[in-house]
């Protein structure tokens, strides 16, 4: 059965494939979702009702197991409306609307690029996005720097209206200054930097100066392009390149182009601040990167009594993936059968006090997975699914749970 996920952006919702050893991007929508957003409400009826609309074709037109990813405005949502929207969707479409931190999606983007980079000096990541910007400074395969910005292309668009007129009636220059103003000062100089999200695609579509990639040798980086020559292409589509030519180059979703000219600024800036001299454009993307690794951190729950074989199996797999799993930490059990299972590792500690450290650990995860063989879910386990709910944490029945309230909770089902 094919994993369909859906990446919900500020601006645009991108759909993909992933399949044996392949990422697929299916098709993309450029939804404002950020017009008239209020964070005390979240999105308009309108958008919501046609991201809701799109979301239910997507599932007809794609058959197999859908996820969504959603990131940007969405974690600008105060709580009471970030749920009210989680419950909606699920309703609506029988989907979990996972809406990630911003430390989550940086470690989606390094796992997109994982790997692919193998030289002593610094390397920027550059993520851009309609409601936020996610910068990495890796080195020898480790993570030096991170920023995340509240810089984006929809405010890029905001503070300069006449961005997207015919040709801008805002200089180049202008844009890249007031956008420089927003960064990091002093940041680590970077020599290469990998600027994803489609820019690949973007960039041979817009006809920018690419040269044979000689720092990566793999297929999905296959060229780069100095920064002045990135520089150069982007004062011609500043001045000389009209938008409907912009929106001709991208015909299945012409509103993708409006984000060209303010998210181009925006890596222009990063990149004359952190001194790069080569940018390596990929069309890499989160789902990269939750291909590479779902899950980081979670918390498995479960009948430890009646179930610890099938829980310590799926403690198993998910380390086999790279997830690390918080708690139970330890497995072999020093009573198994009894009403209360401990561990050894655990002596001295009471039943109350190895409950709360778990609840602790739901806390600090990235996921509760419930283990629920044949739908079956414990007195405990309902505890910490109802805690974390309240949290706002995502969780994941391996099985589809046999009471009815725990169907209706919005959940996932199936790692």
């Amino acid at each position: 059965m094919d994993r369909i996920l859906i990446d919900v952006g500020s601006s645009t919702v991108k759909v993909y494939r992933l399949g044996q050893n392949v990422v697929e991007l299916l098709e993309t929508k450029s939804i404002h979702l950020k017009e008239d957003f209020d964070p005390a409400f979240g999105l308009t009826k309108t958008n919501k009702d046609t991201l809701i609309g799109y979301v239910c074709d997507i599932k007809e037109k794609y058959p197999g197991t859908h996820k969504v990813y959603a990131t940007a405005i969405f974690r600008k949502m105060e709580k009471l409306a970030q749920q009210s929207l989680v419950d909606e969707f699920f309703q609506a479409t029988g989907l979990y609307f996972n809406i990630i931190p911003h430390d989550l999606e940086g470690h989606y983007l390094e796992m997109a690029l994982a790997g692919k980079y193998h030289l002593a000096d610094p390397l920027l990541l550059i993520n851009i996005g309609g409601g936020s910007t996610e910068l990495l400074v890796t080195q020898s395969g480790k993570t030096i720097e991170r920023y995340n910005l509240e810089l984006g292309v929809m405010s890029v668009l905001a503070e300069f209206p006449h961005l997207n007129d015919s040709t801008s009636a805002h200089s180049l220059k202008e844009v890249v200054d007031a956008i420089k103003c927003k960064l990091p000062s002093g940041p680590t100089r970077t020599p290469i930097a990998i600027y994803n999200g489609g820019e690949l695609t973007y960039m041979k579509r817009a006809n920018y100066n690419l040269q044979t990639n000689v720092h990566l040798s793999d297929n999905d980086h296959p060229w780069m392009i100095t920064l002045s020559n990135f520089a150069k292409r982007n004062e011609q589509i500043f001045t000389e390149v009209s938008l409907k030519q912009l929106e001709s180059l991208m015909p299945d979703d012409p509103l993708w182009m409006h984000g060209a000219r303010p998210c181009s600024a925006i890596a222009q800036a990063v990149c004359e601040q952190f001194g790069v001299k080569t940018i390596v454009p990929s069309d890499s993307n989160m789902a990269h990167g939750i291909y590479r690794q779902e899950l980081r951190q979670v918390v498995l729950s479960g009948s430890f009594r009646k179930h610890l074989d099938y829980i310590l199996d799926v403690k198993e797999k998910l380390a086999e993936t790279g997830a690390t799993v918080l708690s139970p930490r330890f497995e072999k059990p020093k009573n198994p059968g009894e009403e209360f299972v401990t561990f050894d590792g655990e002596e001295g500690k009471s039943p109350l006090e190895l409950e709360r450290y778990h609840l602790e650990m739901i806390s600090g995860a990235d996921a509760l997975v419930v283990c629920s063989p044949n739908g079956y879910v414990g007195a405990s386990a309902l505890i910490e699914i109802g805690y974390a709910q309240a949290l706002g944490k995502r969780v994941i029945f391996t099985e589809k749970p046999e009471e009815f309230m725990l169907a209706t909770l919005p959940a996932e089902v199936g790692l």
